[in-house]
């Protein structure tokens, strides 16, 4: 379980992020906001999952990200609402997918929740690694699903113009040497990728071997 510590590790690329307050370490922002949220998780009986652009670096591939991205049951979006109040957030857009929050003082990393039903939740959970961000361990989405969210997003367009997502995936799969032939990955391309992203990432792999 020593690769829990790859949470940490993974945040020492990232060393600070200005707001209006100033220039902030990163890594304590994020180490402090993970450790309050899986507190008043813990204590309300709440579950979540890392995912997003934080799930990505815990897997190994390093960029800055400026929101925190979690995954959670629908049935539990009352008690989360209660969490991101009690942490000093706002609401500030919700669809039937989605719940999106920032600080109340405007300092601070944005949260996202994605909301899904708990069959979806559950078989996410079962598939999650454990990674541990400073006093406590959390459940990070396991890298195929993680690239399956990833492609799923690549789907609308603002996000596939973006391209974050597009990188995200290809050094995914580069870093953990995923078998692009296997039948989960291609169960997973076939089902989420659009026919332009699955032609482009096949092709950037073909060219880097």
């Amino acid at each position: 379980m020593r690769r829990a510590s790859r949470g940490v590790a993974s945040l020492r690329a990232q060393e600070s992020l200005t707001m209006a307050g100033g220039c902030i370490p990163l890594v304590r922002m994020t180490l402090e906001l993970i450790e309050r949220l899986s507190g008043e998780a813990g204590k309300r009986g709440l579950e979540f999952l890392l995912i997003g652009g934080h799930a990505v670096n815990a897997h190994g591939y390093e960029r800055t990200t400026l929101d925190f991205d979690f995954m959670v049951p629908s049935a539990d979006l009352v008690a989360w609402k209660d969490v991101m109040s009690f942490l000093g957030y706002q609401p500030i857009h919700e669809t039937k997918a989605f719940a999106q929050f920032e600080p109340v003082d405007g300092d601070g990393f944005r949260i996202d929740l994605m909301l899904v039903d708990a069959p979806t939740f559950v078989k996410l959970m079962a598939g999650s690694e454990v990674r541990t961000y400073g006093g406590c361990e959390i459940r990070v989405a396991g890298v195929l699903h993680l690239i399956a969210l990833k492609l799923h997003a690549t789907r609308t367009w603002d996000r596939a113009v973006q391209g974050k997502d597009f990188y995200d995936i290809l050094n995914l799969i580069r870093i953990h040497r995923i078998d692009i032939a296997s039948p989960d990955f291609q169960t997973i391309l076939n089902r989420y990728a659009t026919p332009s992203i699955k032609e482009r990432l096949l092709s950037d792999l073909k060219r880097a071997v």
